[in-house]
């Protein structure tokens, strides 16, 4: 508790701190059971209850902010910001090095993170050789092409064997790598180290020449391999080693007591040769017995103990520059390395605990590192958490909705107050929140139907069982389940709850431009999703129409981006194959396409164009005769009642009208020639200049018409109107 405590402090602090650019959308939510006032802080004074809906448990009040130097300067900043990326560059191009170890160099050195000199690169795997993997090191210092040998002999030159023991020196030489397993390779980097250990230690006085150092260090690695490998089960005694070097130091002995030293201290501790390499060589083991398994378990702990020494061993060693936290901009590199570990500190804590206190206190957390993440715009962070509170909800999938507990409600208000607080940083989040809140009707569905909740508590239970209303032990245990999941289900649907999904759908209208595009399209995903499912729900879908409306006062371009994605929605509501579905979605356009209409439009203007084109394509995709003459009806409509209205929006009532003119079906055909007659009689007399531009299309049309052999008598009327609209350009030229 203390710990998670700790973790909340500090993740208050880093909102506190980077409060100046967080944009406050003046909505305040209030999920509680009461309305009471908060204070300036977002605390309730008589309970202590953050909004958050944290209970204060010990955790204390800072004034953080005042530590913060606020006025530090931008260039200490940009310098600051320079560094972390340069050194999360260098950490991406040590990790692509122990993968592959020519496209790691390339990639430091085109990031200009490392100069192509056999100096640099050699004193680069000295610096990391903590970070970097010891067996590509060797194999790359082994390579006998001409760079590759400058960097070997850069490397060795830059260790100082001075007044150092020959086995000591060895020790140090190895340290920074793993030998290959080449013979040639090897040869090559045992040559350099007798050459710099002579050239270290002039006056040694006990090799005649580096060829004496070079044989005995290949001496060393084959005593090293004798000694501690399982695989010579005859080991090789002093003696026997001492004998074996006689004669190499230009045909001279080396000393005995030299020799019997370095034997000592090599069976005593061995020169390290191999690493364990976590590189798995591809090849799956087949276990096909318990005893294959024990064993392999074995070899595997075994791996990850000598990982762990090796770990250990190296912790400490790596000198990391540590910056002090004085500026709002150091929280994104502070949060960035901290998320990932209070993400799984909060869910755990969340998934195990029943006590609402220590829920709350995570859910705390989580609603502050969502802030963060939201700040700063870390999309993956913010998604993350976002995503982990819906699925606490326990409203992502409708099976588990009946295991709904106090903590999850809490988390569903959590939520609900995050989309009302942070609704413009959310971006693609908002689909996991409109998701839940889509769920939540589901839910709330079950609430006012307790008989169908206890048939699926039943179904579940298993409790079909013999004389079960005669005296079942368990029948009182399942009573007080239904219960408690029908409290649960009853919350969900409380005015708190229901008043404040409605704010999240009419504070649509306080999103930036960008925001609102963004819930638009998450909102009509979600509405999708709820036609494929069984049955086919329409909850999202007049949640769109819904927000239509509260958005409808946004400027023009705003709504252009807005409209391009509702409108290809309502398109493919409208070819839904269930007509409930169709009609609801068909109606809510000819209801919006009427509010746009009101409006009017002025000359060279291409709005009522783009707004009007649902119905064209609609008309052209949909094979229901119902839906086309609704399309029709809805058309004819605007034309009776905005026709002083209308202006590039001619062009796709002709377009519908001329589709109309070729459908097989006789009332949509006379339906929409009556609006064209109307049209030729009516309004070209009164409108023509708003018609002008869309003439030809009105010619196009009663063309169609002339050409239906289905009635004859319309096909007639519209040859004469056309005749009629030849007379009537004739007689006004100047129009």
């Amino acid at each position: 508790m203390k710990g998670l405590e700790c973790l909340v402090s500090i993740l208050k602090c880093m909102v506190e701190w980077s409060k100046d650019l967080y944009i406050d959308p003046h909505l305040q939510s209030n999920l509680g059971p009461d309305s009471k006032p908060l204070n300036e802080n977002g605390y309730d004074q008589d309970s202590n209850r953050s909004s958050s809906g944290y209970v204060g448990s010990g955790i204390r009040r800072t004034d953080s902010i005042g530590s913060i130097n606020s006025t530090q300067s931008s260039e200490n900043i940009n310098d600051f910001e320079i560094v972390r990326q340069r050194k999360e560059l260098f950490e991406k191009g040590i990790d692509l090095f122990n993968q592959h170890p020519k496209k790691g160099l390339e990639y430091l050195i085109n990031q200009n993170l490392l100069n192509d000199v056999p100096e640099e690169i050699a004193q680069f795997f000295h610096s990391y050789q903590d970070l970097l993997d010891k067996m590509i090191i060797g194999d790359c210092l082994g390579q006998e092409d001409k760079r590759h040998k400058q960097i070997m002999y850069a490397y060795i030159d830059q260790l100082d064997f001075t007044q150092m023991e020959f086995l000591a020196a060895i020790r140090k030489f190895l340290a920074g790598f793993r030998l290959p397993g080449e013979a040639q390779k090897i040869d090559r980097l045992m040559e350099k180290f007798a050459s710099r250990f002579c050239e270290c230690n002039p006056n040694l006085g006990i090799f005649a020449s580096a060829d004496a150092a070079y044989v005995l260090a290949y001496s060393v690695i084959m005593l090293t391999t004798d000694l501690h490998s399982v695989n010579v089960k005859k080991k090789m005694t002093k003696e026997q080693y001492i004998k074996m070097n006689r004669g190499i130091n230009e045909s001279g002995d080396l000393p005995e007591e030299f020799l019997s030293k370095i034997y000592d201290e090599i069976k005593t501790e061995e020169i390290k040769l191999k690493v364990t390499s976590t590189k798995r060589t591809g090849a799956k083991e087949n276990i096909i017995n318990d005893k294959q398994r024990e064993l392999l378990f074995n070899i595997q702990m075994k791996d990850v103990e000598s990982i762990a020494r090796d770990l250990m061993s190296n912790a400490g060693s790596i000198n990391e520059e540590f910056t002090i936290a004085t500026h709002f901009e150091h929280v994104r590199p502070m949060f960035q390395k901290a998320w990932s570990p209070c993400l799984a500190a909060f869910s755990v804590n969340l998934q195990d605990t029943q006590h609402l206190d220590l829920a709350n206190l995570c859910l705390t957390g989580i609603n502050y590192a969502i802030r963060i993440a939201c700040i700063f715009h870390m999309e993956l962070e913010r998604n993350a958490f976002i995503q982990a509170l819906s699925r606490f909800t326990l409203l992502v999938t409708t099976s588990q909705v009946l295991d709904m507990k106090a903590k999850n409600v809490e988390c569903l208000k959590t939520l609900i107050s995050i989309a009302q607080t942070d609704g413009n940083y959310l971006g693609e989040a908002w689909y996991d929140i409109l998701k839940c809140i889509s769920q939540l009707e589901l839910a709330q569905l079950v609430g006012v139907n307790p008989t169908k909740t206890r048939l699926n508590i039943l179904n579940q239970s298993h409790s079909n069982l013999p004389f079960e209303n005669l005296f079942h032990p368990e029948k009182n245990q399942l009573n007080k389940k239904i219960q408690s999941i029908q409290d649960q289900m009853h919350e969900t649907s409380s005015q708190s709850i229901v008043v404040s999904v409605d704010r999240v759908f009419s504070g649509s209208a306080r999103l930036d431009g960008d925001a609102i595009v963004e819930f638009v399209r998450s909102l009509c995903h979600v509405s999708m999703d709820e036609f494929h499912s069984s049955p086919p729900r329409m909850f999202s879908l007049l949640k769109v129409v819904e927000i239509s409306y509260y958005n409808m006062g946004r400027i023009r371009l705003q709504w252009s981006r807005i409209w391009e994605i509702i409108g290809e929605h309502f398109i493919k509501a409208a070819c839904h194959p269930l007509h409930d579905v169709s009609f609801f979605a068909v109606d809510s356009l000819r209801q919006l396409s009427m509010k746009f209409l009101e409006k009017g439009e002025f000359p060279n203007f291409r709005f009522q164009k783009d707004f009007l084109k649902p119905f064209e394509i609609i008309m052209k995709k949909n094979s229901s005769s119902a839906i086309r003459d609704m399309v029709v009806r809805c058309i004819s409509h605007f034309v009776d009642a905005q026709a002083k209205n209308i202006r590039s929006g001619w062009k796709n009532i002709f377009s519908v009208f001329q589709m109309a003119a070729t459908d097989t079906e006789i009332p949509i055909i006379e339906l929409a020639f009556q609006s064209c007659s109307l049209i030729v009689g009516s309004v070209f007399e009164r409108y023509f200049s708003s018609v002008l531009d869309s003439f030809q299309d009105a010619i196009k049309c009663l063309s169609e018409f002339a050409c239906n052999i289905l009635i004859p008598d319309t096909s007639m009327e519209a040859i004469r109107l056309i005749r009629q609209c030849a007379r009537y350009v004739a007689e006004k030229p100047q129009v």
